[in-house]
């Protein structure tokens, strides 16, 4: 049975102290059996470290319109009936993502602050300068600021698909991303930028060599990294390998989409030598 001493041990030995502010990705699922339960895993995180964000992404906001760009993955005019569903975003909207036990309960601390992306919010402590300006067209404004902040992303029982930080470097290198639609009080907003597949996300791992962080807590393995690091590691690899962190799912539309548009791409750019 993991202890809060084991959890706070843990935080320290990847490198994280009370200066360093983090965006949490946590699995209380795979933590394994904790004393104490989520209460524990919260409060040694925030003795461990002072400023923290966490996801609380809300995909039930999202509806699909009658029209929009080709090549999208979606089947326009197919929301007739579950757009009636969809939810309206505000801030006391449940996130409705797998694992989001750990951010549900940071949203309930006094003094937190979530911003108003109506799908990809987040939840922060401490952090309201990276998350008071978070515009439906930029979801990833919140990690953008971090990176300014000296910030890390911790992956704390998360498996690799769960850092979202990794969608951010695929825009900054120009990977193709997606249109997506939601609803808040202001009406309906276009989402652009919306991610791909993570599935292939471990695979970045390797390339972080020494500067991924790495300890095992019981029976789950912890990981942390620089929000900077991980971003130039990410971008660089994607331009010498445009089909890098792509997954090995050979069914999955969302990276087989994007390999045909690395390859049109790659066949508008060749050009046949000339003849002497």
């Amino acid at each position: 049975m993991i202890s809060y001493h084991d959890i706070a041990t843990g935080l320290q030995d990847l490198g994280l102290n009370r200066s360093t502010p983090v965006l949490a990705h946590i699995s209380l699922a795979n933590l394994g059996e904790v004393k104490g339960g989520l209460n524990t895993v919260t409060g040694a995180l925030l003795a461990t470290v002072d400023n923290v964000m966490m996801p609380s992404f809300t995909f039930s906001t999202m509806v699909i319109p009658e029209s929009g760009p080709e090549e999208n993955l979606m089947v326009y005019g197919s929301g007739r009936e579950t757009n009636l569903a969809a939810e309206v975003f505000s801030h006391d909207l449940p996130s409705d993502m797998p694992d989001s036990e750990a951010s549900e309960a940071l949203r309930g601390y006094p003094g937190v602050y979530r911003s108003g992306h109506p799908v990809f919010s987040f939840t922060g402590l401490g952090l309201d300068v990276a998350l008071v300006n978070h515009p439906a067209e930029d979801p990833y404004a919140p990690i953008s600021e971090l990176r300014k902040l000296d910030g890390w992303v911790l992956l704390m029982g998360a498996e690799p698909s769960a850092n979202f930080s990794v969608h951010y470097a695929e825009k900054l290198a120009g990977r193709k991303q997606f249109t997506h639609w939601a609803l808040s009080a202001e009406g309906i907003h276009e989402i652009p930028h919306y991610p791909g597949c993570s599935d292939g996300f471990h695979k970045l791992h390797y390339y972080m060599q020494e500067e991924l962080h790495t300890v095992r807590v019981a029976d789950s393995y912890w990981h942390a990294m620089k929000v900077d690091t991980l971003l130039n590691v990410a971008v660089a690899l994607i331009k010498e390998d445009a089909f890098a962190l792509l997954c090995n799912n050979l069914n999955c539309p969302r990276c087989n989409l994007e390999r045909a548009s690395i390859k049109a791409q790659y066949s508008h750019q060749w050009r046949p030598e000339s003849q002497t």
